[in-house]
């Protein structure tokens, strides 16, 4: 009976590892992932001039992609971590003109709050490897 708990116990585990193993997939750096995604990143920016916001991506908790509707898309690099962006509906900027700059905050509007995240980076992506 003790031999039998031990194989069942040891089964259990090596199922549980290979499923852990196997249940997440492998998180690559970011550059690495703007590559895959057709991006190459160019040096950080200031400002962005006359900016408007017509998609965005968000690639983890402190990384979005927007897209402007012009040729070039930037990355917006968060000062720190922001949790509320996997949840976001939309998202803006706290810029009062038509500039989006690094004393602005990201936006996040979910359906029961509200989350200000700073700025940190914000990097053109040119378009095509």
């Amino acid at each position: 009976m003790m031999r039998s708990m031990m194989v069942s116990v040891g089964l259990c585990c090596g199922v549980l590892l290979a499923v852990a193993g196997c249940s997440g997939s492998e998180v690559r750096p970011i550059p690495q992932r703007l590559v895959k995604m057709g991006y190459q990143q160019q040096p950080p920016v200031e400002v962005v001039h006359n900016y408007s916001v017509e998609g965005w991506h968000g690639l983890d908790d402190r990384h979005i992609i927007i897209e402007t509707g012009t040729t070039t898309d930037y990355l917006v690099t968060l000062a720190e971590d922001c949790t509320g962006l996997h949840a976001a509906e939309t998202i803006g900027f706290s810029s009062t003109n038509s500039d989006l700059t690094l004393s602005n905050d990201l936006i996040i509007h979910q359906i029961s709050a509200n989350f200000r995240c700073p700025l940190q980076s914000i990097n053109p992506l040119k378009r095509g490897g």
